[in-house]
């Protein structure tokens, strides 16, 4: 019988590629992990086989992130595991800014305090200076500079070599860095970028420093390694030295953030940047049904990009294109296309996604015309919605009255008096710095499961998309000028502009809409090249597309899990008359896929109901997951 400490059951439902990316015992390791190939349960399920065979010790174990969420999603995960320890795991600003105050806290200075509006800095400069520039444009020069670690008297140099156009000339930039500078130091503060660089600049002075680091931090991790910029990078090698013992998973097929200075050289490069290092990749999609792999890497394709996904479930439904006259015309049909998409798979998991956010104006108006509740922003949790309540207080006199008045309301919106909570610890401590800065290094809410508003569709940029998923997505104003951007000059551009687009389409899951307008804006366009492409992908005439066997790698298994709790799904949903969805989503089927529950507790815990309901649907569930040998 294994113990819950024997990593052999950590291999349990992975295919072959999953397995060795897991197990292998190699550093520095390289995960290129596609889309839908299980990138999120391989990392958490190679930090808890290293964690329980004694490879690494917990205590020193680092996993860098790129969001918060993603943290918290992964700490969660490792608790499923059974892997109790605590791991040191936050995106990148959230862990330098807690050694930027431990080591403040050692040597008796006042630790940073992180600036709570850099934008009113910026203007305040701009306005010293007799700058005339916006103040949002300003902010996108300074941070393209740091994120590349481009000096003042390198800046225009940098532009020109990134046939990038600036908002301020070279003089101008200089000028700006020099009063932001001053003005930082004059009130005391720093900003996120100093916190990175900060901790750079300290272990590169300091050996002792450096030291403590390094024995802290002796196993590294970073997920979404394509979207490290030049200064996080230094930062991790900084941190890693010469040590082996590094995992980077990512994909460079999704590689979108080149404005902040990523690279997807990243891991196309990494035999040159890891000497010694060993590639796995992982190239079984299990999201995305055969026709909407096969779009996406049309998409690439098209575009020059290698991609050797293959889907690891049966066939689907086709592609469906609609070419409209013009912007109206498409949202006038998207919303009559969300509609029969709802009906099928439930308002949450459905989303509309296009390249600009002056597209989603016209699609959003035109969704609620048609009365199909949207929801516009990422993590517009009611608890995000209440951390920016709070974060917006601009002294802890007002962030004192906040918590006051949400206690004398008798609000009954838990996440609000959660967050109320928060705020009196955090009063209560005396720490400098901001709210929002509290709520990043301390991360109070890591017990809390992410979850949106119910009953709304997604209606995002393809940037906001990524790393989310939905049954049925349309993907809208796929035309000239917009995919690929008309901004997109150089070739390196447009090869973004064309994983963006590839990022976009493998967010779907069960069913992939695309659309596009003959006219836009009063004048006339046409298709996207890519979409050209990705229609050739999808002939009309194939309905079906070939079966697994014949796009996988390898023979894929006769029984599509995934399929299978989804049948089980709806014999639960008709016994109590409700949708399929009410019962619970996708995401929740997969997540029972990679980690079973320990319980009927636990059960009920994933599935939002009751003790009794769940302990009613167990049985036959756990039978389930035993035949299809998940563990």
């Amino acid at each position: 019988m294994e113990s819950d400490r024997d990593p052999q059951r950590l291999l349990r439902g992975l295919d072959p590629e999953q397995s060795v990316a897991v197990s292998i015992d190699a550093g520095p390791l390289v995960i290129v992990a596609g889309a839908g190939s299980g990138k999120t349960t391989v990392l958490v399920r190679r930090i808890a086989y290293r964690i329980a065979s004694d490879a690494a010790d917990a205590r020193h174990v680092l996993a860098l992130t790129f969001t918060r969420d993603a943290a918290g999603e992964l700490r969660r995960r490792l608790r499923r595991l059974d892997i109790r320890e605590p791991i040191e795991s936050g995106a990148f600003h959230a862990v330098a800014l807690r050694l930027l105050r431990d080591r403040a806290t050692t040597l008796g200075t006042a630790a940073p305090v992180v600036a709570p509006d850099r934008g009113r800095l910026i203007r305040e400069v701009l306005t010293e200076g007799r700058i005339r520039c916006d103040v949002g444009a300003a902010m996108a020069d300074l941070d393209w500079a740091r994120a590349r670690l481009v000096a003042p008297e390198q800046f225009a140099d940098a532009n020109r070599r990134a046939r990038r156009r600036s908002a301020l000339d070279a003089e101008q930039f200089a000028s700006l860095v020099g009063k932001y500078e001053l003005i930082k130091r004059r009130r005391g503060v720093v900003d996120f970028d100093d916190i990175l660089q900060g901790v750079l600049d300290q272990m590169r002075r300091d050996a002792t420093f450096t030291d403590i680091v390094r024995w802290r931090f002796r196993h590294l991790f970073v997920d979404e390694a394509q979207d490290l910029n030049p200064l996080q990078f230094a930062l991790l090698e900084q941190i890693r030295g010469s040590r082996p013992d590094i995992c980077l998973v990512g994909d460079h097929r999704q590689a979108v953030y080149g404005w902040n200075g990523a690279d997807p050289a990243t891991l196309l490069e990494a035999e040159v940047r890891f000497p010694g290092v060993t590639m796995v990749h992982l190239s079984g999609n299990y999201r995305c049904t055969p026709q909407i792999v096969r779009s996406g890497a049309a998409a690439l394709t098209a575009a020059g990009i290698d991609d050797d996904g293959a889907s690891r479930r049966h066939d689907g439904h086709p592609v469906t294109f609609i070419e409209c006259t013009d912007e109206h015309d498409e949202a006038d049909r998207v919303a009559r296309t969300v509609r029969e998409l709802t009906q099928r798979y439930g308002f949450d998991h459905v989303a509309v996604l296009a390249r600009t956010n002056d597209q989603l104006t016209v699609l959003t108006r035109a969704l609620d015309s048609s009365r199909i509740p949207t929801r516009r922003a990422v993590g517009a949790s009611p608890l995000e919605r209440a951390i920016a309540d709070a974060a917006r207080c601009s002294s802890r006199e007002q962030l004192a009255t906040w918590a006051e008045a949400v206690w004398a309301a008798g609000n009954t919106e838990p996440m609000r008096l959660r967050v109320a909570e928060e705020v009196d610890r955090f009063l209560s401590s005396q720490e400098s710095g901001g709210f929002r800065a509290w709520v990043e290094a301390r991360q109070p809410f890591d017990d809390i499961e992410p979850d949106g508003e119910e009953g709304a569709v997604s209606v995002l940029t393809f940037h906001a998309a990524k790393g989310r998923e939905w049954s049925a997505v349309v993907v809208a104003g796929v035309d000239a000028g917009l995919v690929p951007h008309a901004s997109a000059s150089g070739e390196a551009q447009r090869a973004e502009e064309a994983r963006l687009l590839y990022v976009a389409l493998t967010r779907a899951e069960d069913e992939l809409v695309v659309t596009s307008a003959r006219a836009r804006n009063g004048s006339p366009t046409g298709p996207s090249p890519w979409l050209l492409a990705v229609r050739a992908a999808n002939p009309p005439d194939v309905t079906r597309g070939p079966a697994i066997a014949e796009v996988s790698q390898r023979p894929a298994p006769v029984v599509d899990p995934l399929d299978t709790l989804r049948r089980w799904r709806s014999t639960v949903a008709r016994a109590g008359s409700v949708a399929d969805v009410a019962v619970c989503p996708d995401r929740v089927l997969r997540s029972l896929l990679a980690d079973r529950p320990a319980d009927a507790t636990e059960l009920g815990d994933r599935l939002g109901m009751g003790r009794s309901a769940a302990e009613r649907l167990a049985p036959q569930l756990f039978r389930l997951l035993d035949e299809l040998d998940v563990h």
